[in-house]
Parts: C-alpha cells; structure tokens; sequence
C-alpha cells in the first residue's frame, strides 16, 4: 500500500513543479522546487515549493529505529527577519499534519496521525541553490493515541 503511495506522491509533487513557476524564486536565483535531505529523528528526504514569495509546502518522508515518518506543512515565510553578521536567515512558522508507523516492542506495528505547527530558521545561498534549515515542530498526536510531542529536523535542499 505505501508504496503506490509514494510513487503517486512523488510523481503529483514533481508535476505541480513542473506545471507551476515561481517568478518571485527564480528572480531570486533558483527554481521554486527543493529537494534534499533531513537529518535527526528519522532521517530522510525533504521537499519543498516555494509557490509564492512568503508561503510554501514542505515534507518529509524518513525512516528508521523501527519507524516510518511522513510530514506535510503549509509554511508563511518571514524573509530576511533575522540577523546575522548582515546576512539575513529566514523566520518560517506554519500549520501541517503527520503520520508515523513505528514498532513496538512487542513486534506489533502502530499508526498515528497528528497536527504539526512548525517553526524554524532557513538560509538560501545567494550563488548556489541550496537552503539549509533548522526547525522544532510541536505536533499533537490525535488518532491511535493521544501524547504531545516535538520533531526535531536540521537539513538541507537544493532547488531547481
């Protein structure tokens, strides 16, 4: 089942990139789409469309220690609200959702479904298309059980 999944959400991501343009990102010097990776928690893949100057879709798709993780979120771009030496880092908050499947310890699997309310900082290099990103992610798991929990992901996209 999560296969064909998959393959239908990666195949409706990269033809809504294909068929959308961003003229504000390419202005900025890259492509409205990223791709990379994401690192801590589960590690995994990272996406990105940036389809207007302050709002964007991201996810994740990660596994490992057992689990299998997919994120999505509608993100609000605050751009250039931080700082740093004169080099401005993005501020991004947004509302998603998520679904995990990880094992328990007595060989039996168990879904759970939540909302996400990420917020995070992110960095575009100005002479390659690449975004490094650092977020924490408070999430409210509703289905399958009920508990609180923050996802953590620092990673990486190169957008074309």
């Amino acid at each position: 089942m999560w296969t064909w999944m998959m393959k239908f959400l990666l195949a409706a991501v990269l033809a809504l990139s294909a068929l959308f343009t961003n003229h504000q990102a390419l202005a900025a010097g890259h492509g409205p789409f990223g791709l990379g990776i994401v690192l801590a928690g589960p590690t995994g893949l990272s996406a990105s469309y940036e389809y207007a100057g302050d709002k964007s879709i991201a996810g994740a798709l990660a596994w490992g220690n057992g689990s299998f993780y997919l994120s999505a979120d509608h993100l609000w771009v605050q751009p250039d609200l931080v700082k740093v030496d004169g080099i401005g880092i993005d501020v991004y908050f947004g509302l998603g959702g998520r679904l995990e499947n990880r094992d328990r310890e007595d060989n039996k699997s168990e879904q759970t479904l939540g909302m996400r309310l990420p917020v995070g900082l992110s960095y575009h290099f100005q002479k390659v298309p690449l975004q490094l990103f650092g977020e924490l992610a408070p999430a409210l798991i509703l289905v399958d059980s009920s508990e609180f929990v923050v996802d953590v992901a620092v990673g990486g996209r190169y957008f074309f």
